[in-house]
């Protein structure tokens, strides 16, 4: 009986604590959001003409320079001075993120999460899924 009792109480606070951690990880995330090309070409189109709407490339200049998102800004997610640029930025704006596959813009989360930003949508598979979607890209 005591083993019953020692188990159902445990159960309980396992549950509770997942419970409240998962709350409180939700609510960390609630400013950042996993979209697909499709859905963050939809979002731009929907943002078009709003300057609180910022689309930024992390990938390098030449890949850059080689094909990117039109009306997208570079910060180069290699360069020393990445994440002074993303302080630099308006945190009240809304931004959508995006590298070559998903990587580079996955890791970059953590420091948007740290810095409070109100808005980011990440490109999930990058410039190759916004390409293997047919997708439009400028030189």
């Amino acid at each position: 009986m005591k083993k019953k009792i020692i188990a159902c109480v445990s159960v309980f606070w396992i549950l509770i604590f997942g419970f409240v951690f998962k709350s409180f990880s939700s609510q960390d995330d609630k400013n950042i959001v996993t979209i697909s090309p499709r859905a963050a070409s939809d979002l731009i189109t929907q943002k078009k003409g709003d300057s609180d709407f910022v689309i930024l490339d992390i990938r390098t200049p030449a890949e850059f320079n080689a094909g990117h998102i039109p009306n997208s800004i570079l910060i180069d997610f290699y360069s020393k001075t990445f994440a002074e640029k993303i302080q630099q930025l308006d945190r009240t704006k809304t931004y959508l993120v995006y590298c070559r596959s998903g990587n580079r813009s996955r890791r970059s989360l953590e420091l948007f999460k740290k810095l409070k930003f109100r808005k980011v949508y990440h490109m999930d598979s990058g410039i190759i899924g916004w390409k293997s979607e047919g997708l439009p890209i400028i030189k």
